[in-house]
């Protein structure tokens, strides 16, 4: 439930225009203070997760400052609190702003790196899926304590491809 109220947050203009380029590639249309309450309830439904990714961010200029909602501000400071040790090593951020830029455009990164993974399956795929997950059920909620079909598709289908781009790697070494 969203909190009442909206916040700022400054950016630096590399980081706002690198967000908003991200913006109009995964939500054509939509402001970039829509797009981080989307991606924000995203993360906490664990539909993917926010991996460290390297770039280098041009922290120049002058700081513009973009309005979103508070819920989403105050995410963004527990996130900080959580990785600021991190991010201040990797990035060599200094305070919340950089951080909340830089994490912002992690963000976006990693929907990128789930969006390689996305594959579109017609109805007679499902069966040979909903075999597997009648044949690995057992395993899979010992493993990753999963007890659903959508979470062991999600997983089963991630573990393939990941055997695919290593079995590519080592065909073209």
């Amino acid at each position: 439930m969203p909190m009442k109220g909206y916040a700022t947050i400054g950016l630096k203009p590399s980081v706002l225009t690198k967000l908003q380029k991200s913006t109009d590639e995964y939500y054509p249309g939509m402001f970039l203070p829509s797009a981080l309450i989307i991606m924000m309830n995203e993360i906490k439904r664990e539909y993917y997760s926010v991996e460290t990714h390297d770039f280098k961010m041009d922290f120049s200029g002058m700081y513009t400052s973009l309005t979103i909602r508070l819920d989403v501000k105050t995410w963004l400071r527990e996130k900080y609190e959580i990785h600021k040790d991190e991010y201040a090593l990797k990035y060599k951020l200094r305070n919340f702003t950089q951080f909340a830029g830089i994490f912002m455009i992690n963000m976006f990164e990693s929907k990128t790196d789930t969006q390689r993974y996305l594959i579109k399956l017609k109805e007679s795929d499902f069966l040979w899926l909903e075999e597997e997950y009648a044949k690995r059920k057992e395993e899979y909620k010992k493993k990753f304590g999963i007890y659903g079909f959508d979470k062991f598709a999600d997983i089963f289908i991630k573990e393939i491809f990941e055997k695919i781009n290593s079995a590519k790697k080592i065909l073209t070494i």
